[in-house]
């Protein structure tokens, strides 16, 4: 009998297991749910399906970029993901446009001036050291981890020469805590583990998961397909951006559990235990809080990795390849505008040009949460809305337990303890107890190889006090640190976004946050931006593949490997 017969004659039930057991094994052992604070884009690849647009095309700049009289010049407020990329890809389209023109390089784009009131590069993606002693391995405090078809912060490792490394999150297991007891947990990559999350969940809710996951995800890659790009053009509005890419309304209008229950049509159990404890370590958020497609962002899987030393570094590199000026620890104070979409920005620092005027504003932060003064927007054709944004605590130390201590989830000191424990406020809901104190704890391996002091990290809405941490480790921490921030906005059910430019010239990239907020989406926000500049200014499209390359980098996806 031929194989594809054998296959054919298993019956459907042992088929499904099958996949099921496999999908477990991956998802609750393999990768779990750790992206952590705005970290990646979500979703991951079944293939490299990049489309090559002909190297022959006849692309041309317009008669605008023909007849330019001077370089333009550009300023970006913001040098987190969003802005960095902004700049990154804009010095790339005009390099392009100066090329196409056989001009020389700068005559058609002057000065990028970034500022961020921070004093360093990549917003929310920043690191620690702990001890403050650059010898020890970095730890991140903001963006975490991205995965393997995070495609621009795959490619920025590759183009940048960086290294990657191992995040060492949830190698020895996974516990669901519900602040009273553990719900399920694992302990390593065995069939044991998979055989026990089959029991409790049964085949059907991951299977069906994945299935819904991976539909999103087909939608999601068109935004690295310089065909769809191109066909596409550049867009005016997040609503028509994800109504087009078909993760608009229907999805983003209603609650996680919402979709979760009746549209992917999962367990109860599955839901609020295996998926919310997903959604609380990813975005601090309930799957009633949520809504759908934010929810469907926490449940992709795929290779987890970081930057050595600090994801940052890709944005750093991004900035130093625009040729921008960069001005660190500088508020921008004041955006006013000129006419004919030029600006004058002014800063706290004396010693800056405040004169000189811009062809065009990128606002790389959140509107209301800047100290920018907000007379600007007496000009503004559509209001930016007020984003709520999820307060949330971290709190970092190390010690020398390789573990949490059994004692501080009420278990006998011989009691297993995975390192990594993600929560679920269902029992809490269902049953009028207080919730967990906390969304997630992780342990993150050794700071230094053969040390013995390790760094865990803990994710809470509220304060952690020093007892607390001493309830769980049994001792002192080496070394504590205490960081709060607006991590990331609510992704509460929405059906409308703030405008994208909401003044002619002022493009405003926190628009795209309450659609969905990670690293890799900010840097597509700063793209699409860029887009639509580029547009108007020398006609430059979108996907436009020149010798296997394009400003865009969608015409190439690296020698990295995407495939899961």
């Amino acid at each position: 009998m031929s194989l594809s017969r054998k296959i054919r004659d298993i019956p459907l039930r042992t088929k499904v297991i099958s996949i099921s057991l496999c999908f477990i094994l991956t998802l609750l052992l393999i990768q779990p749910f750790h992206r952590h604070i705005t970290s990646a884009l979500p979703f991951f690849s079944q293939h490299e399906d990049t489309i090559i647009s002909p190297d022959n095309a006849n692309y041309t700049v317009s008669e605008g970029g023909r007849v330019q009289d001077r370089p333009k010049r550009v300023a970006i407020v913001g040098a987190g993901a969003s802005g960095s990329a902004a700049a990154f890809f804009l010095r790339r389209a005009a390099r392009v446009v100066e090329s196409r023109l056989g001009v020389d390089a700068g005559t058609r784009l002057g000065e990028i001036v970034v500022f961020d009131k921070e004093g360093y590069v990549g917003g929310r993606s920043t690191t620690v050291h702990p001890h403050s002693d650059s010898r020890l391995r970095a730890q991140e405090l903001g963006g975490s981890i991205f995965v393997k078809a995070n495609r621009n912060m795959m490619k920025g490792v590759e183009y940048f020469n960086l290294t990657l490394a191992n995040p060492d999150i949830g190698e020895s297991g996974i516990g669901i805590w519900d602040g009273s007891q553990f719900l399920f947990t694992t302990s390593s990559s065995s069939w044991i583990d998979s055989a026990k999350a089959l029991w409790r969940y049964g085949p059907m809710s991951p299977y069906r998961t994945k299935s819904a996951v991976s539909a999103l995800v087909n939608n999601f890659l068109k935004l690295y397909d310089p065909a769809y790009l191109a066909q596409r053009g550049p867009v005016e509005s997040i609503e028509d951006f994800a109504e087009d890419l078909g993760l608009g309304n229907e999805i983003t209008t209603r609650t996680g559990e919402d979709w979760a229950k009746n549209v992917v049509k999962v367990s109860d159990k599955w839901l609020g235990e295996i998926w919310e404890g997903s959604t609380r370590v990813n975005y601090a958020s309930d799957m009633n809080q949520i809504h759908g497609l934010g929810a469907g962002v926490s449940m992709a899987t795929g290779g987890a990795a970081q930057v050595e030393s600090g994801n940052w570094q890709i944005f750093r590199g991004m900035l130093d390849d625009s040729e921008a000026t960069i001005h660190l620890g500088t508020e921008v104070s004041e955006i006013i505008p000129l006419g004919s979409s030029q600006f004058v920005v002014k800063s706290n620092k004396t010693e800056i040009n405040n004169e000189e005027p811009f062809d065009a504003v990128i606002f790389a932060a959140p509107w209301h949460s800047s100290p920018i003064s907000k007379s600007l927007s007496s000009h503004f054709v559509r209001p930016i809305p007020k984003q709520k944004y999820i307060h949330l605590h971290v709190t970092y130390f190390t010690t020398t337990q390789p573990h949490p201590l059994p004692s501080f989830f009420g278990l006998p000191d011989d009691a297993y303890i995975p390192n990594t424990v993600l929560t679920t406020g269902q029992t809490s809901r269902e049953q009028s107890v207080p919730p967990p104190r906390f969304q997630s704890i992780s342990w993150h391996g050794e700071v230094l190889p053969g040390s013995g002091e390790y760094a865990a990290k803990i994710f809470s809405m509220t304060r952690l006090s020093d007892r607390f941490i001493q309830s769980l480790i049994g001792e002192e921490p080496t070394w504590l640190l205490r960081k709060e921030w607006d991590s990331y906005p609510k992704l509460s059910p929405i059906a409308s976004y703030a405008p994208v430019e909401p003044i002619k010239g002022l493009h405003y990239l926190a628009a795209q946050e309450a659609w969905v907020s990670t690293m890799e989406t900010q840097t597509i926000s700063g793209r699409e931006a860029v887009a639509r500049i580029v547009n108007d200014w020398w006609g430059l499209g979108l996907g436009e593949c020149e010798n296997g390359d394009s400003w865009d980098w969608t015409c190439s996806t690296g020698s990295y490997d995407l495939a899961q």
